[in-house]
């Protein structure tokens, strides 16, 4: 497995800039709220001050008002660490259904932007394979950016997740085109995860196939 090559590292630079400018940007915009929110409650104690009585409800509220974005820090701070980890290990347990959220959520806020929703399709079980975890996830990225490429518009995108003999399966669907091309990037992070991805035009499908255990050279 050649995860060493350099289009694999710039492409996995830019994914990982592009997942850290999203998660400064929650996390500035919890830090606006909070300052917005403080100085509220100085304004209030400036009142008080002068003899004004303190509102309890309304104190009670901005104090919500800072729990709730000090919470949602919280989470985005955590879904960094997470992110920043995914590089630990070249190879490991990946649940994928699991992971392929974590992505989504990582993007969301991209997604949004686009006014696309990205759904997973329901699962019987857990679907485990041996892979790089990072890779995996700057694979989906790269994927999703393919599969929104080209005119039309979808509001609504479908990831399947399908076993089969020698691992498992990942199905996007409906793309806005299919041209039967795969970008440079996506070439090489399927080699270094030992992946194919197959676009059908008649369906509107990309197949993503990734292998049940990735071999190390």
């Amino acid at each position: 497995m050649n995860m060493g090559t350099e289009k694999t590292k710039l492409t996995g630079l830019a994914y990982f800039g592009k997942m850290m400018a999203l998660i400064s940007h929650e996390i500035k915009n919890s830090l606006a709220i909070i300052n917005e929110n403080a100085g509220l409650m100085e304004d209030l104690s400036l009142m008080a001050k002068k003899g004004n009585p303190l509102d309890p409800e309304r104190t009670g509220t901005i104090a919500g008002r800072v729990v709730r974005q000090v919470q949602r820090a919280d989470t985005t701070v955590k879904r960094m660490n997470r992110l920043a980890h995914s590089v630990d290990n070249p190879v490991t347990e990946v649940d994928v259904a699991e992971t392929l959220a974590f992505t989504l959520e990582l993007g969301e806020k991209a997604f949004s932007t686009l006014g696309l929703r990205v759904e997973v399709g329901p699962l019987a079980g857990p679907v485990v394979i041996n892979t790089n975890e990072f890779l995996f996830m700057n694979l989906i990225w790269e994927v999703l950016g393919y599969a929104l490429q080209g005119g039309g518009r979808v509001e609504t995108m479908t990831i399947a997740i399908r076993r089969n003999d020698n691992g498992v399966e990942l199905v996007f669907s409906p793309l806005h085109a299919v041209d039967g091309e795969r970008t440079p990037w996506d070439r090489a992070l399927a080699e270094a995860l030992g992946a194919d991805i197959w676009p059908f035009a008649d369906t509107r499908e990309l197949v993503l196939k990734l292998p049940e255990i990735l071999k190390t050279v």
